[in-house]
């Protein structure tokens, strides 16, 4: 089974900031793949302050993970401050793993790291997805 890790912007829209990574872990298309939500690695919520006194808690699970993902699905947003979505992208990098940006704005706005760092970027989320389910090693979407 292809794990695929996914980070990046939470969601701004309604009151539920997972719901995008939720919509693709519930959709029936994707029931042969396994998803990893980095929020769920640890116990902290959003705007805990524990997380400046223990970062460690909030890194370490999440570099675990990345370990053994086949692929990193990153929802890029111009408008979000997403340091900690960087170094993970950097880090699936370092560890060959294939890294696919859902990005609906102008290319030209991503960073030279990002372009760099990633396999490749769509505007579609299922298409970014079934991509790099693809680069993955997994032919479902073939």
């Amino acid at each position: 089974m292809t794990t695929i890790y996914l980070t990046g912007a939470i969601s701004t829209e309604g009151d539920n900031p997972f719901a995008w990574h939720e919509d693709i872990i519930d959709d029936e298309r994707y029931t042969e793949q396994t998803f990893i939500n980095p929020y769920d690695l640890n116990d902290f919520g959003l705007g805990d302050d524990g997380i400046y006194e223990r970062p460690s808690e909030v890194v370490e699970p999440s570099l675990a993970a990345i370990e053994d993902i086949d692929g990193m699905l990153v929802r890029w947003d111009d408008d979000a401050f997403l340091i900690g979505t960087t170094m993970e992208i950097l880090y699936a990098r370092m560890q060959d793993v294939p890294v696919v940006i859902w990005y609906d704005g102008w290319k030209d706005n991503l960073s030279p790291w990002l372009l760099y760092t990633t396999r490749a970027r769509f505007a579609e989320r299922d298409r970014a997805l079934e991509v790099l389910i693809t680069f993955a090693g997994d032919d479902t979407f073939l």
